[in-house]
């Protein structure tokens, strides 16, 4: 007789937890659009480092700002990102070009290296909006403070303009191809430290600030002062100058929609793209509710799968607050699943956060202690 599979006395239940773990989507792969000197033209291809770009693109084109850009992009710790090979130049051929990434599963950044047309960047910008991207915008390469003391062009300030940002100047930069130190776009630069900012503090930290230090280039084409910079900022220009001791570094961290006057909730580059990261991750982590019973045993699975996901950012430091409850909330219940959405076929779930808000100005206070008598004059409390 073979013996018992279990101690006696002792029933083994295996019951599932109702838990369905959601994954964290990628936030850092790159697209770029422009002419090279080879490769298809009728679709998106994957590389994954600059060797790669070479091979399939040709390497650098002293025509085209593309190969440098991807260039740029690697050597400031981007890791992937896909390549639209244009046949032609021109605003209808790059907005053609953007729709070969409709069959990319994924992609977070987008930049059209050299391109400062405002109409074609709004156009980008809806694009992006639709995909859960983010534009990295450059400013022209005439752009100079006067140009842009006002602000950018009002055609790139839209609804869409949240999922976008806009950086300069351009910046110096070694031509290997011609031998030659010449300005560049700084997109590509600037893609490369949203990949190594994300890869190494997460997503929802700025990619701004002394660790957001360049590298390839030799500064940028116009030196920046204070006063300018804190002019451009408030409209919703992120700055790129030389600090000394750090070099060439990012030096703001608004959205194109992050302007003082316009006081929008997704102010922040890095509150923004954590919001992206977030609608992502949860899309993809909750297609497993398609075609359950939509009921009270589907809503609390909803609650305790995305609230595990919450946690874990919160755990990470993604978050303001103390507390779970300070930090994040998930509902999914009777209040937002009344029974005509029920009945329609809708499951809603609702989640909001406390973003963590980058201190773009720090204050210093200075006090002078006059006309002390008696004793030593220490008046610390």
């Amino acid at each position: 007789m073979s013996p018992p599979e279990t101690p006696p006395g002792i029933t083994i239940t295996e019951t599932p937890s109702g838990a369905r773990p959601i994954a964290g989507a990628p936030t850092s792969i790159a697209a770029f659009i422009g002419l090279a000197s080879q490769g298809p033209t009728d679709r998106a291809l994957l590389v994954q480092s600059w060797s790669d770009f070479e091979r399939q693109f040709g390497g650098l084109d002293p025509n085209s700002y593309l190969g440098y850009a991807v260039g740029h992009f690697f050597a400031n710790g981007g890791a992937e990102a896909y390549i639209v090979r244009l046949a032609t130049a021109g605003a209808a051929a790059v907005l053609a070009g953007a729709h070969l990434l409709d069959a990319v599963p994924i992609f977070n950044l987008l930049a059209v290296p050299g391109e400062a047309d405002p109409g074609l960047i709004a156009a980008l910008q809806a694009y992006c909006a639709g995909r859960k991207a983010f534009l990295i915008a450059d400013s022209a390469v005439d752009s100079a403070f006067a140009t842009l003391q006002n602000g950018p062009d009002s055609r790139m300030i839209g609804a869409n303009a949240i999922n976008s940002a806009f950086y300069f100047p351009w910046l110096n930069a070694l031509d290997a191809q011609q031998n030659m130190t010449r300005p560049f776009p700084p997109s590509g630069f600037v893609a490369g430290i949203y990949a190594a900012t994300d890869a190494a503090r997460g997503v929802w930290r700025s990619p701004a600030g002394l660790r957001a230090n360049l590298t390839g280039q030799s500064g940028p084409v116009l030196a920046l002062t204070d006063r300018q910079v804190g002019v451009l900022s408030a409209h919703a220009v992120n700055c790129i100058r030389h600090i000394a001791q750090f070099g060439d570094v990012i030096w703001g961290d608004r959205t194109l929609g992050g302007s003082d006057q316009a006081g929008s909730d997704w102010k922040y580059v890095s509150v923004r793209r954590l919001a992206l990261y977030i609608e992502s991750s949860l899309f993809t982590g909750t297609q497993w509710a398609v075609f359950e019973p939509n009921n009270a045993q589907l809503w609390a699975q909803l609650r305790s799968s995305v609230g595990a996901f919450m946690q874990t950012l919160f755990v990470q430091g993604a978050f303001q607050g103390a507390t779970p409850a300070q930090a994040y909330f998930v509902r999914c219940d009777t209040e937002n699943n009344p029974q005509s959405s029920i009945d329609q076929g809708v499951v809603n779930i609702q989640v909001g956060f406390a973003p963590l808000h980058p201190a773009e100005f720090v204050v210093i206070q200075i006090q002078q202690l006059a006309g002390q008598s008696g004793g030593n004059g220490d008046t610390r409390r």
